[in-house]
């Protein structure tokens, strides 16, 4: 097994139009890897010259790539293919790290030298207050095995790491899935389920511990409850072709868990987005399904359409 600090990594940050959360986000990576380690920043068909200045001004160890398709699978494909070393971590340019975060990927990656990916922690940033209505949170304090009988949510693409030769084995990220993609979100679990297929186990580890921002206002969280719903129901429309037990449980847990049985204590309550928001969920997934079942999925990805 390798010495911790013998494990460089290659960090992927896709961004698209939001020079002044990239430059946040720099800000935390570069005081948390390592010398050896590499920042892919890859613009994701950005109209806003600022996105590659601040890349660009980043420092050392920062480098850029432009897709001039928009997409955040096809920018988190295109980094990880240019990567210079074996461990991959994506991060989100809405995210901050902690100063702990790379070098808890790194441990992870050395003493867990079986698991393919890794996810860690996200929560609100410090200061927040109560939210709402969580984006993109994981905040379980205990470190778990990430496998087929494992439940519940892994994580998120936000926060993660992968073995260059699983990405390799699987092709990355479907760019059908995804922000920018025809089925807009769900590209991380997606992820998971097939490199679960292939064999594969992870670990998810809190002391990668990253912070989410919790930006949106209601209307725009309306609209991600939505593009969640597509994605979701395309996955679910993959999975009934590979995984007909999987395909159950994760249609259960988005329609169900996270979705209609959140609506009537919302009801009770009389709070109004509360039933809204997993109706829209729902909604969405029931959309993403019907578009996305009849489409072929070859390679484990959906064909273009």
């Amino acid at each position: 097994m390798a010495e911790v600090a013998d494990t460089p990594i290659t960090v992927v940050v896709p961004t698209r139009d939001r020079p002044a959360m990239l430059r946040r986000c720099l800000a935390s990576l570069t005081a948390s890897v390592g010398p050896d380690d590499e920042i892919v920043v890859v613009d994701s068909a950005s109209s806003d010259p600022a996105v590659l200045g601040v890349a660009d001004g980043a420092g050392p160890g920062v480098r850029s790539l432009r897709c001039d398709q928009p997409g955040a699978s096809r920018a988190r494909n295109a980094g990880w293919r240019a990567a210079t070393h074996r461990l991959v971590a994506f991060v989100d340019d809405d995210v901050v790290v902690s100063a702990a975060w790379a070098g808890a990927l790194r441990s992870a990656a050395t003493e867990h030298d079986g698991a393919a990916f890794f996810t860690g922690r996200v929560e609100a940033p410090p200061g927040t207050g109560p939210v709402e209505h969580p984006i993109a949170i994981k905040d379980e304090p205990d470190a778990a095995v990430l496998d087929a009988s494992a439940t519940g949510l892994f994580g998120h693409s936000a926060n993660m790491a992968a073995r260059l030769g699983a990405l390799v084995a699987v092709g990355g990220f479907d760019e059908a899935l995804g922000a920018g993609g025809r089925y807009r979100a769900c590209e991380d679990a997606d992820l998971f389920d097939r490199l679960l297929a292939a064999g594969f186990t992870g670990r998810y580890e809190p002391a990668a511990l990253a912070f989410h921002d919790q930006w949106r206002d209601r209307t725009a969280l309306l609209r991600l409850d939505w593009a969640y719903g597509i994605g979701a129901g395309a996955r679910v429309a993959k999975l009934v072709r590979a995984d007909r037990v999987r395909a159950r449980a994760a249609a259960r847990d988005f329609a169900w868990v996270w979705g209609l049985k959140q609506v009537p204590p919302a009801l009770r309550a009389g709070y109004r987005f509360g039933v809204a928001a997993p109706l829209v969920r729902v909604a969405g997934s029931v959309v993403g399904f019907a578009r996305a079942i009849p489409v072929p999925v070859r390679d484990g990805h959906l064909s273009a359409r």
